[in-house]
């Protein structure tokens, strides 16, 4: 099943939005995912992100909503992303007063980046080695994606993981779950400084597996060998206080460890990764090897 629908916008979506289509649990289907810059000519009209300004600015168009056949709040999805290919003129910028340096870099700016011969190559002439991932993974939060963008639901929460191969777990909110996609990158970098990375349209095929009555209270990535709990909140100490909390309660949920013990172990075998850039929500997550909780369920 494919779908082009590019009518939706990451900074309008709500659950009124209608889905481009439904699936049945197991099934898999195939998306064009628009770029962050897709519809914007020039760079320096583009609003601050995450500010009023940008509601229903023609920012990051979203793929979906994915309507999930039986989905209630209450229950979970796992998402399988099998491939995303990146294609097309890519484009990073500095966008007005965002990023980690905004006071000093203040006049918005773009380069393109073409994605050809296997790699993005930044302002045409410098060559990296793609990593192709999705910005924003989510099913739909009850109240619509405003104002926090990022939370229990997945959003754009910019985490380099979220990649082919990996599996995301969110939480359903509303029946249907109502899953959508935007914010592709043909590369990024964790922390992302100025705020964006190598913006491109790409096409993604995934699949959504359906999980009745599993209570889920925050995003869970499975990514090769590793579990990754996600924490957000208004400041990034919040956040990797959220994140840690987060996986402490899931790794004693799952190993029965003493929370103390767990919590001890995590700091010594746990990577800690701060995804987005400064913003009102800022995301992280604790990454935690699968071989160490195989042998503390064990022990």
């Amino acid at each position: 099943m494919t779908t082009t629908d590019k009518r939706w916008y990451l900074f309008d979506v709500n659950p009124s939005t209608p889905p481009a289509f439904e699936v049945a649990s197991g099934e898999a289907f195939t998306l064009e995912v628009r770029g962050a810059f897709s519809d914007i000519a020039d760079i320096s009209t583009v609003p601050t992100p995450f500010t009023p300004a940008c509601d229903g600015h023609p920012l990051a168009p979203i793929a979906g909503p994915v309507r999930i056949r039986g989905a209630r709040p209450g229950d979970a999805v796992v998402v399988d992303l099998l491939e995303i290919t990146p294609h097309g003129e890519g484009k990073t910028a500095i966008l007005r007063d965002f990023g980690v340096l905004r006071r000093e870099f203040g006049e918005p700016w773009a380069l393109a980046c073409p994605v050809k011969d296997g790699r993005a190559w930044f302002g045409g002439r410098i060559p990296i080695a793609l990593n192709p991932n999705l910005g924003t993974v989510s099913t739909m939060p009850t109240e619509g994606y405003k104002p926090a963008y990022a939370g229990p639901y997945g959003g754009d929460f910019d985490q380099k993981d979220v990649r082919a191969g990996s599996r995301v777990h969110l939480p359903v909110m509303v029946d249907g779950a109502l899953l959508f996609f935007a914010d592709p990158h043909a590369a990024i970098s964790d922390g992302i400084i100025t705020g964006t990375g190598v913006e491109c349209d790409a096409t993604v095929r995934a699949r959504v597996e359906l999980e009745k009555g599993r209570k889920l209270d925050r995003p869970i990535l499975e990514v090769d060998d590793t579990v990754q709990v996600l924490g957000f909140g208004p400041t990034v100490e919040l956040a990797t206080e959220d994140a840690a909390r987060g996986a402490v309660e899931w790794f004693v949920g799952r190993t029965g460890m003493d929370r103390r013990e767990a919590y001890m172990l995590l700091s010594i075998v746990g990577e800690l990764r701060i995804g987005t850039s400064p913003r009102p929500v800022m995301a992280a997550r604790l990454i935690i090897p699968r071989y160490v909780i195989d042998a503390a369920a064990r022990a």
